[in-house]
C-alpha cells in the first residue's frame, strides 16, 4: 500500500532535510569555533573585499528567503514561520530556509490532496486508488467511481487531464461530511468495454453483442466480465475498505459514478446491486452502444422506489452530441422523484468537461 504524498514529494523533502541538517551541522561547528577563537561576528565578516562579497551575498539572499518565507507561509496557512525566522538568527539561514522548503512540499502536497491522503490497493488485478478525507467517522459517505486512472494523476490519465476532484473537494463540494473516494481502474485496457458493460442486457437481447464496437473487444471476443466487474466491487472492494477504514456501509451514504461506458456501469451496479448503491451519478452517459433497447431495459430495472436516486447526464457537442434521443427517452421513463437528467449545452466527450462539472452531482447526493 502506498499512502499520503508521491515518491517526487516526499524525494524532495528528503532532499531539503539534507541541506538542513548540514546548514545546522556547519552552523554549529564554526559558530563554536568563532565563540571559542574571540571572533567579531560585525568587524570580522568585513575585513576584505572577498568579505564583503561573502557578506553581502548572505545578507541579500537572507532577506529575500525571509520574505519568501513570510508570504509563502501566510498563502499555505503556516502559522509558526515567525519561530522559522527567530531560529534563522539563533543556528543559521542555511538550516532555517531549506526546512521551510520540506515543510513547503509538504504543505503543497497536502492541498493538492486536499487535505486528505492517497492510498492505494490491488484487488484482482485492478488497482484501487482511494481518496482519504481529513476526517473519518462511520457515517463518512462513500463515492466508487470508475475509471480510475483518469481521477487524480495527469501523468495516468488517458488525455493527460483529470477529473479536478481534488479541486472541487475543498470548496466547491459543499458537504462538511467529505466522501471516500475509490477509484477502480479498469483491469486491463481492452477489457474496458466488457467490463463496463451490462452484462445481462447483453445476454437478454439478441444482438446486443453484434452492436459492441467490434475494436473494443478482445480477440477471443465476448466473454461475461460486466457481472464480475460490478461483484468484484460490491463484494470484495467495499467490504474490505469500509472494514480497514471503519465506515459503516449504508446505500443512503453510498453512491456509484462514472462518465460514458462508467455511467452505464453505474446504472448497472444500481440494478445488479440496490441495497449496496443507494445513488447512481452519470456523466454523459454512453446509450448509443445499446440504443432504446438498453434505454428501456434500465428503465424497467432500475430501482426508483422512492429510497434511490439516479443522475444522468449529457452535453450537446462532440460525442455527446449522439446522445439526445436516448438521453430524452431515458428522462422520459423515469419517476420526477430522486431523478435529475441534466443537459449542458455546449459541452462536450472528456475530463476537462467533466471537471467543469463534478460537483454538481455530489453535492445533489450528499445534499439532498
Amino acid at each position: 500500500m502506498i499512502t499520503d504524498m508521491t515518491t517526487k514529494s516526499r524525494s524532495q523533502i528528503v532532499l531539503y532535510s539534507i541541506f538542513a541538517l548540514l546548514g545546522l551541522t556547519t552552523a554549529f561547528w564554526f559558530n563554536s569555533q568563532a565563540v571559542l577563537s574571540n571572533a567579531n561576528y560585525i568587524t570580522d565578516g568585513f575585513t576584505s573585499p572577498v568579505d564583503w562579497v561573502y557578506s553581502l551575498d548572505l545578507l541579500i539572499g537572507g532577506f529575500a528567503g525571509m520574505t519568501f518565507v513570510v508570504l509563502e507561509s501566510r498563502k499555505l496557512g503556516f502559522k509558526w514561520w515567525p519561530l522559522l525566522i527567530a531560529g534563522g538568527f539563533v543556528t543559521a539561514f542555511a538550516f532555517v530556509f531549506p526546512l521551510f522548503l520540506a515543510i513547503r512540499v509538504h504543505l503543497l502536497a497536502k492541498k493538492a490532496l486536499a487535505g486528505g491522503r492517497m492510498d492505494q490497493y490491488e484487488f484482482d488485478g485492478h488497482r484501487v486508488d482511494v481518496w482519504v478525507p481529513a476526517t473519518l467517522n462511520p457515517d463518512t459517505p462513500v463515492l466508487v467511481m470508475h475509471d480510475g486512472h483518469n481521477l487524480f494523476y495527469p501523468e495516468h490519465a488517458s488525455y493527460g487531464a483529470t477529473w479536478g476532484i481534488l479541486d472541487a473537494m475543498p470548496d466547491r463540494i459543499r458537504s462538511a461530511n467529505k466522501p471516500l473516494v475509490i477509484g477502480v481502474w479498469q483491469g486491463r485496457s481492452e477489457d474496458r468495454v466488457l467490463e463496463l458493460g451490462p452484462e445481462d442486457f447483453v445476454t437478454e437481447t439478441p444482438g446486443a453483442q453484434e452492436r459492441i464496437p467490434q475494436h473494443t473487444l478482445p480477440r477471443e471476443g465476448y466473454s461475461k466480465m460486466g457481472n464480475t466487474y460490478q461483484s468484484l466491487i460490491a463484494e470484495k472492494i467495499l467490504p474490505v475498505l469500509s472494514d480497514l477504514y471503519a465506515i459503516k456501509l449504508d446505500p443512503t451514504r453510498t453512491a456509484i459514478a462514472g462518465s460514458s461506458m462508467g455511467g452505464l456501469a453505474s446504472l448497472y451496479g444500481m440494478v445488479k446491486y440496490p441495497k449496496v448503491y443507494g445513488t447512481a451519478l452519470c456523466f454523459s452517459t454512453h446509450w448509443p452502444i445499446g440504443g432504446n433497447e438498453l434505454v428501456d431495459w434500465f428503465a424497467k430495472r432500475l430501482p426508483m422506489d422512492g429510497k434511490h436516486k439516479v443522475w444522468s447526464d449529457t452535453g450537446t457537442i462532440e460525442l455527446d452530441a449522439e446522445y439526445a434521443p436516448f438521453h430524452e427517452r431515458f428522462v422520459s421513463k423515469m419517476p420526477a422523484e430522486n431523478f435529475i437528467g441534466a443537459i449542458y449545452p455546449m459541452t462536450g466527450h472528456g475530463e476537462l468537461w467533466w471537471c467543469g462539472r463534478v460537483e454538481h452531482p455530489i453535492n445533489w447526493w450528499l445534499t439532498n
